[in-house]
């Protein structure tokens, strides 16, 4: 018989290689990766009404609704097979999103195994954000980071010119931290006390993370 699919949660500070760690986790088991920056990205794409309705709160400076993603998130989850199990990185940001969440997945015979927590202290996250940079090409624009000489040598021999993001200006960088905080910190709690919560420490390569977290799911999960 076939293990079950598992459900997870990944959460953690701007920096902390969410999306990095959740594909290498995707190589290790059959899990889909939701992101919602990536799928509100794509509903605007389509031009649907829904994504008119998105792209015009992001330009306006406003934050997407509750409602807004939880229609979205709703789609990607008619999508997937019930044997795949699912991975959301971004989702849920705050206590009412949480309070959907459970509702939202029992909708598919699925409930969540696990939140997995990265951890990295906020210097870590102003040396990596603070040294991040877009190497610029005529053919393709990337992420590469200072202190990465194999990465900024390839950018150099493409010609490539370098550009801060702006979300990377340290004082965006700083705003960024203080919002997750506020934002994040009760949904710790809210995950603590249910028991699900699994703390990792970020700091190390995002394949050894990967193979931490199984590990830590293998000991302590028992999924539907």
């Amino acid at each position: 018989m076939p293990p079950a699919p598992l459900h997870i949660v990944l959460i953690g500070p701007p920096g902390a290689g969410k999306s990095t760690v959740g594909q290498s986790l995707s190589a290790l088991i059959d899990i889909t990766v939701i992101s919602t920056g990536v799928i509100l990205r794509d509903e605007i794409q389509t031009g649907s009404a829904l994504g008119q309705e998105i792209a015009r709160r992001i330009d306006a400076g406003d934050f997407v609704t509750d409602d807004m993603i939880g229609r979205v998130l709703l789609a990607q989850c008619t999508q997937i097979a019930s044997q795949h199990g699912i991975l959301l990185d971004g989702y849920p940001r705050n206590l009412a999103q949480a309070a959907a969440l459970p509702q939202m997945l029992a909708r598919f015979g699925r409930r969540i195994d696990a939140v997995i927590l990265l951890e990295l202290p906020d210097e870590q996250v102003f040396e990596r954000l603070g040294g991040r940079r877009m190497c610029v090409t005529p053919d393709e624009t990337y992420p590469v980071h200072m202190s990465d000489a194999t990465a900024m040598a390839r950018c150099v021999a493409q010609h490539g010119v370098l550009t801060v993001r702006p979300d990377d200006a340290p004082d965006i960088i700083a705003h960024r931290l203080r919002v997750y905080h506020n934002t994040t910190a009760p949904l710790i709690a809210h995950y603590e006390e249910q028991g699900i919560l699994c703390r990792v420490d970020a700091r190390a390569e995002a394949g050894a993370i990967a193979r931490t977290i199984l590990s830590m799911l293998n000991q302590t999960v028992t999924p539907v």
